[in-house]
């Protein structure tokens, strides 16, 4: 009997960004004018050539010797995180894309199966997909160590690192990120709670309760710690609002087990 088809679901936003990056060159014409420049074509190949190394990689490590789906998932700006806390992401408004991001975007659009759905970016399509039963086995290939909270196979391009993450290490990964919080992200966590000092918490007591003890204990509310977490949290099959076609998905905001809050 043949096996099933794997699913390897790309982090295409930074692929592209990471590609196009290393695409841009200088020029020094002469004297003090400088100009930066990146070939479109460059980029493509690239693209393509990263592709196919890490698709190769990942199937030899899987063992993996059937058929295979390769998506490139994409985030879709706004996002439903904003609502939920405005300063998320903020501090990167200002920052510019790499020469050709754009359009390098658009190529990948035209020549690859792709997943984009409104208001969600894509570690949450990664997470979603990569938990949903029917595209099991699938794969994570990303250069975020965020997604070890999602429970899935995950490869880390950037580091060349896999890791099957385990459901109790997911849970637990996702309640030290609403402890330590995100600077990249511009979500704070919990104040004066760093990596160590999440830890010591959640390996004695890897619960919510211990959370919201950890935020009263810096003068903090419960919904102030649940807003941190609705942020933190990488949506899963369980986080989204299935009634509806997957090109209008709507996330559910996450609450702790046993609450009415949830919605």
């Amino acid at each position: 009997m043949a096996s099933k088809p794997i699913h390897l679901l790309f982090d295409a936003d930074m692929i592209v960004f990471r590609t196009c990056a290393a695409a841009e060159q200088e020029i020094n014409w002469y004297g003090d004018l400088w100009t930066l420049h990146s070939d479109l074509a460059e980029v493509k190949d690239a693209i393509d050539t990263m592709v196919v190394s890490i698709t190769d990689k990942v199937l030899r490590h899987m063992e993996h010797e059937g058929a295979y789906n390769i998506t490139m998932c994409f985030s879709s700006y706004p996002y439903f995180r904003s609502k939920v806390y405005p300063p998320y992401k903020l501090n990167r408004v200002a920052k510019r894309k790499p020469l050709a991001y754009h359009s390098a975007v658009e190529w990948v659009k035209k020549n690859y199966n792709v997943l984009s759905i409104p208001n969600l970016e894509a570690d949450d399509l990664l997470g979603i997909y990569g938990t949903r039963p029917s595209y099991a086995p699938a794969v994570i290939i990303s250069g975020d160590k965020d997604m070890r909270s999602i429970p899935c196979p995950f490869y880390n391009f950037i580091q060349d690192t896999f890791h099957k993450t385990t459901q109790e290490e997911a849970d637990y990964q996702f309640l030290y990120q609403t402890l330590v919080g995100d600077a990249t992200d511009n979500y704070k966590g919990c104040p004066k709670i760093g990596e160590v000092g999440a830890k010591k918490i959640l390996d004695k007591d890897c619960s919510w309760d211990a959370v919201v003890a950890a935020y009263a204990k810096a003068g903090l509310s419960e919904e102030e710690a649940l807003t941190q977490a609705r942020v933190a949290r990488i949506l899963r099959y369980e986080d989204v609002d299935y009634d509806d076609v997957d090109a209008r998905l709507k996330p559910i905001l996450w609450t702790p087990k046993g609450s009415q809050k949830r919605q």
